[in-house]
């Protein structure tokens, strides 16, 4: 929508916009009806910004990533979302594809908003139950990915891998910017909420549960690290053992290649060469040797066998 939304609040005159992906006027009508501050406003006209919090002119901006499950795996930027407020007044502002973005409404209550931080509490608490979801989920697939990438006897999903760390990537980011943003929100916040213990002990809780968020969210980024590498390794272990099979083969191709090759010359002397038979003893000699070779290749694991199969068992 180009213009403002504005929710009736009835509780203690709090007065709630929400925006959503306007056009220049749209946030210029806005910005004259809230009475934003210029520097704010030319800050938040600017589009798609990191994570932050700012203190303006009499207004708090809050700005975050809304990168939850369903929106971390659409293609494209996260939706920003910017609570901007002071005492009486709150502006939710939303910015990405329209698909994506959050509908504030439900949360916010409509009628039961006792102040602006309660408003931007509530949405908050909404967003961080996602990402404690997304955390819990990618923490069991994580633990999949593992079993599979350590187990010789499954062959890893390489876009699974790369998937998950696209969405860990996004969540950390996310997740790592909201802790950065609360922590210079933190005092702020306490001027506004002096009259209200519940609340600040609510937004405490809150603040506690996003900082062991941002600690999982970057756990859970190396611990993939170490499963790529261990893909990786898998990967170069596997066209190793493919080029030690076409080695082989090569090598079981060249015994009698090499034979013939000798015995294919135009001369009388060579041995059993006048005898009717000796090309069966060619023949066999060429057999004999190949099957050597082959038990040796066999016994170096080269061509699989119980000797690989040992070896891979042995690997971490």
């Amino acid at each position: 929508m180009s213009g403002m939304q504005e929710l009736t609040i009835a509780r203690d005159g709090v007065r709630v916009w929400l925006l959503e992906n306007p056009s220049k006027a749209g946030f210029d009508q806005a910005a004259r009806t809230l009475e934003m501050h210029p520097l704010l406003a030319e800050h938040l006209r600017a589009g798609r910004q990191e994570p932050r919090f700012e203190n303006i002119g009499g207004f708090l901006s809050l700005s975050l990533w809304d990168a939850t499950k369903s929106r971390a795996e659409r293609s494209g930027a996260d939706p920003q979302l910017t609570f901007v407020f002071d005492a009486s007044r709150l502006l939710v502002l939303q910015t990405g594809p329209k698909a994506s973005l959050r509908d504030v409404s439900p949360t916010l209550g409509v009628d039961d908003v006792g102040s602006p931080c309660e408003g931007v509490y509530r949405v908050l608490h909404e967003i961080v139950d996602e990402f404690t979801d997304a955390g819990a989920e990618i923490e069991q697939e994580l633990d999949q990915v593992e079993a599979d990438v350590f187990d010789s006897a499954v062959r890893e999903d390489y876009r699974r891998i790369y998937r998950l760390r696209r969405r860990i990537g996004r969540v950390d980011r996310a997740i790592t910017g909201l802790r950065e943003a609360m922590r210079s929100a933190d005092a702020a916040l306490d001027v506004l909420m002096v009259n209200d213990a519940g609340l600040r002990e609510r937004f405490g809780y809150l603040d506690r549960t996003i900082r062991g968020l941002a600690t999982l969210a970057h756990s859970a980024h190396s611990s993939l690290d170490a499963v790529v590498s261990s893909h990786e390794s898998n990967v170069a272990t596997r066209q190793n053992q493919d080029m030690r099979t076409i080695s082989a083969f090569a090598a079981l191709l060249a015994v009698p290649t090499v034979i013939a090759g000798i015995y294919g010359m135009n001369f009388d002397n060579l041995p059993p060469f006048p005898w009717e038979f000796g090309w069966i003893v060619v023949v066999l000699a060429m057999i004999v040797a190949d099957i050597v070779l082959a038990m040796w290749f066999l016994r170096l694991g080269w061509l699989g066998g119980a000797q690989q199969a040992r070896r891979d068992g042995d690997d971490p």
